[in-house]
């Protein structure tokens, strides 16, 4: 290995370019690009007697055999021929690429545990967050003083649909209410499926007092595509009761009162 100038400023001047590098690919061209006569760099990755490239910054044609890293063996170095690296550039280089391989490791691992996390706070039918999900968020709720509406739906009818069509119709039937939805409360709040046949919104956002929204819910929550199933909505607001556990369970009261008051012929009961 020679430079061109002072050797101790620009060796330190390599090492600072590799520890800064993003990536393995940045790591080479700066070896490369700083290395007097090196024309060609081959990174090679070992494992269980197998010898794999892993990446590479210019053309080899005259390389020398890869040699082993200091720290990691697995990963072995093919250099222009003739042209060498100190032991402290090797050791660097080394240290770098393993600092890499964990920076990708934890990548990979933020991402599953994004991936597990959205599967355990979605409902796999409807695409909705779940009732974990509503858990959640209620609880972030209780520790402001925001005010919020629980919306508790059930739907009236949908066992008989779900009897007399198939379930492959039922399905199509709760996840289109839920996109229903959540078109409408849209910018209002957050809809959740609980689970069968029941929904629940959370209201954070209603620029009107608990009557208009009543009314507002009556008419606009209810399912408009199929004849014979209707929802029965119970709602509850914040203020109401001092535990966010109670307005949820005051909405669910409220909801089973609503279905109690409303006939359905025995053929439609859910």
């Amino acid at each position: 290995m020679s430079f061109a100038h002072d050797p101790t400023q620009e060796q330190a001047d390599l090492l600072l370019a590799l520890t800064g590098a993003a990536s393995k690919q940045e790591v080479l061209h700066q070896l490369l690009l700083r290395i007097s006569g090196l024309k060609s760099v081959t990174l090679w990755w070992q494992d269980e007697g197998m010898m794999l490239p892993h990446c590479g910054v210019g053309v080899p044609l005259e390389e020398d055999p890869p040699t082993p890293l200091p720290y990691e063996p697995r990963y072995l170095l093919g250099l222009t021929s003739g042209v060498t690296l100190p032991e402290t550039v090797q050791a660097v280089l080394a240290l770098k690429l393993l600092h890499l391989d964990v920076q990708d490791i934890n990548l990979t691992l933020n991402r599953q545990l994004s991936a597990l996390t959205k599967a355990a706070t979605t409902d796999a039918l409807t695409g909705l967050p779940n009732r974990r999900a509503f858990d959640a968020d209620l609880d972030a709720l209780d520790l402001t003083d925001s005010r919020f509406a629980v919306a508790f739906i059930d739907l009236d009818g949908f066992k008989a649909i779900n009897d007399q069509f198939g379930h492959a119709l039922g399905d199509s039937l709760l996840r289109g209410y839920g996109v229903w939805l959540s078109r409408v409360t849209k910018g209002l709040g957050q809809v959740y499926r609980m689970g069968g046949d029941e929904y629940l919104v959370l209201i954070t956002n209603f620029p009107g007092q608990p009557e208009e929204f009543a009314a507002w819910a009556h008419e606009r929550l209810q399912i408009p595509f199929v004849d014979g199933v209707t929802a029965s909505i119970g709602i509850a607001w914040r203020h109401e009761s001092p535990a966010v556990s109670d307005v949820v369970r005051l909405a669910d009261q409220r909801m089973y009162q609503a279905k109690a008051e409303r006939p359905l012929p025995p053929a439609n009961a859910s």
